[in-house]
């Protein structure tokens, strides 16, 4: 079958986005399928499985903003076009954050025809816009942390402070309320920092969504079809799951599966595929939780597109239950026919 796997793209999860799509389309050429990769930020390029467009690595540390290719509805058209040309029997969007993963690309495959890897443009949407995911959360019964949505940049930081506190108190999250790999993410113990916080994440670009901080462990389940794979218990050398943790090996000890109670760990599973369906997903997912000590499990957010870089966690999932990464995107292909 002829698979063009889609990578790069203008988020910045930019490079996480070329390691992933590296890995998956030279997987897909080994089980037999004809190949070829297709970089969103310059749509004209196309290269087969076998040859490395980029030389590029993860990095400890996500890129500038200065260094990303600017997002251009044209580079939509071109990609329609080019797709156009080239007749693929499926495409796999391996892109995070950004028009990627945000809908945008989802509807113009959806438009144009072309059975593609991974949700819908609406499941995709709602999952990247974190406050309107939890909204779905909260009608499907998910537990899911309070937030606040800081809705401009002109809004006081005096008006926003006086929010938390009536609402929830410190200690706090500061995340963009679109967006991934903890890129823009702060953890506040107090009221010191938080123009700070909020300004990294206006200085991306986007808007900010302030949540509790619960303490507990951190926890993610993978969904491949509608099974849930075993939980991973998350456990970061340095304290805090960040970008560095997350794409430096060594720096993080994953447990899979998660050191917990069987009926703990079908709780988090049910709760996973709850969260998978009450978005609209589909083929796959991962849903990352807290959980307390007092057993209380908290949903935080959906990954429409996880990561498929060499310490991503939905591959490891899915080894526990014998499912070999080669096996596993082949899978993902095979449920877009």
């Amino acid at each position: 079958m002829k698979i063009i796997v889609l990578l790069g793209g203008e988020s910045s999860e930019r490079r996480v986005s070329l390691s992933s799509g590296e890995a998956v389309a030279k997987a897909l050429a080994s089980r037999g399928h004809d190949v070829y990769k297709m970089d969103l930020a310059d749509p004209v390029r196309i290269a087969p499985a076998k040859v490395a467009l980029f030389s590029e690595d993860v990095g400890e540390m996500p890129p500038e903003i200065g260094e990303l290719p600017r997002f251009s509805p044209r580079r939509l058209a071109a990609l329609m076009e080019m797709l156009d040309r080239q007749h693929p029997g499926v495409v796999f969007p391996m892109l995070h954050g950004g028009m990627g993963e945000d809908g945008r690309l989802q509807a113009t495959l959806e438009m144009v025809g072309i059975p593609f890897v991974g949700s819908g443009s609406l499941a995709s949407a709602l999952a990247m816009n974190k406050p309107k995911a939890k909204l779905l959360f909260q009608a499907a019964g998910i537990p899911t942390p309070d937030n606040l949505s800081v809705e401009s940049q002109q809004e006081p930081v005096d008006g926003i402070l006086e929010k938390i506190n009536q609402r929830f108190g410190f200690p706090i999250v500061v995340k963009p309320e679109a967006g991934g790999s903890t890129v823009g993410l702060s953890i506040l113990q107090t009221q010191d920092g938080l123009a700070g916080a909020l300004q990294i994440i206006f200085g991306m670009g986007g808007l900010p969504m302030i949540e509790p901080f619960i303490p507990g462990r951190e926890l993610t389940v993978a969904i491949l079809g509608d099974q849930a794979l075993p939980p991973i218990e998350i456990r970061p050398h340095g304290g805090l799951y960040d970008y560095h943790s997350k794409y430096t090996k060594g720096q993080t000890e994953y447990l899979c599966p998660a050191p917990l109670p069987e009926s703990d760990l079908e709780r988090l599973k049910a709760l996973a595929l709850k969260a998978h369906r009450a978005l609209g997903c589909r083929h796959y997912c991962r849903a990352d939780f807290r959980f307390k000590e007092d057993g209380g499990i908290f949903c935080l957010e959906v990954n429409t597109i996880p990561g498929m870089t060499a310490t991503s966690l939905v591959p490891k999932a899915a080894a526990a239950v014998g499912i070999s990464f080669e096996e596993l995107v082949d899978r993902l292909a095979g449920m877009a026919k």
